[in-house]
C-alpha cells in the first residue's frame, strides 16, 4: 500500500519540484536583470508626451492642458484619462489609426507613481479579426520598443499568465491583453514603494 501510495504521489510532486525549479530560474534571471538595471545608476522616470514620474497631479494636468491646447490630446472618456489619436506607419505597412488612453496612478503625496496606457485600433470592429487585440499586442510591442528604445521585452509568467515586461533603469512596462479591443501598459517606476515588492 505504501509503494502503491508513493507511485501515486510521486508524478504530481515530480511536477512540483519542476515548477518551482524553472520558477527560482525566472526569478533569478529577473533578480539580475533588474540588479544590472538599478546597478547603471541610471533613472528613466520619463513616461510619454514629457511627463515624468514624480511630478505633482497639478503638474501632470498642465502638460496635458497644453497638449490640448497644441490640438495633441483631449479628455478621455473616464475621469482623469486623457486621449491621443495618432496615425502609425512605423510597425504598421499602411498608415493606421490607433487610439490611446492614458491615465496616472498617484502615491499619497499625489505625485504620479505609475501610468496605465490602453491602445485600441480606431477601426476595431467584433468582426475584423486584424484589429483584434491579438494582432495588436505584437504592433504595440514593435512601438513601444520604437519609443523607448533600450532593451528588449522578455517575458514573465504573473498570474498564470505569460506576459511580455521591458525594464530600462528604474522604468518598468508591463504589456496585456485587457479585452478582444484592447492592449493595456503598465509604466512603473519600480524603486517607488509601491512597487519594490514586486522587483
Amino acid at each position: 500500500n505504501t509503494i502503491a501510495m508513493w507511485r501515486f504521489i510521486k508524478y504530481p510532486i515530480s511536477l512540483i519540484i519542476l515548477g518551482t525549479v524553472l520558477t527560482s530560474c525566472f526569478q533569478s534571471d529577473y533578480t539580475k536583470l533588474v540588479k544590472s538595471e538599478l546597478g547603471k545608476g541610471i533613472r528613466k522616470d520619463s513616461i510619454l508626451f514629457g511627463i515624468n514620474f514624480g511630478e505633482t497631479k497639478k503638474v501632470f494636468f498642465d502638460k496635458c492642458l497644453a497638449l490640448n491646447h497644441q490640438h495633441l490630446v483631449t479628455e478621455g472618456p473616464n475621469s482623469g484619462s486623457i486621449q491621443y489619436i495618432f496615425e502609425d506607419s512605423v510597425v504598421h505597412k499602411r498608415p493606421t489609426e490607433i487610439k490611446l488612453i492614458f491615465v496616472p496612478t498617484y502615491d499619497g503625496d499625489d505625485k504620479v507613481a505609475e501610468m496605465t496606457l490602453e491602445f485600441t485600433y480606431s477601426g476595431w470592429a467584433p468582426w475584423n479579426r486584424q484589429y483584434q487585440s491579438d494582432s495588436l499586442e505584437v504592433k504595440a510591442l514593435k512601438l513601444l520598443k520604437v519609443w523607448y528604445g533600450g532593451n528588449e521585452f522578455i517575458t514573465a509568467k504573473i498570474s498564470d499568465k505569460d506576459v511580455p515586461i521591458k525594464l530600462d533603469g528604474n522604468r518598468r512596462l508591463l504589456v496585456y491583453k485587457k479585452d478582444e479591443k484592447t492592449v493595456g501598459v503598465k509604466v512603473q517606476d519600480i524603486l517607488h514603494p509601491m512597487f519594490k515588492h514586486t522587483m
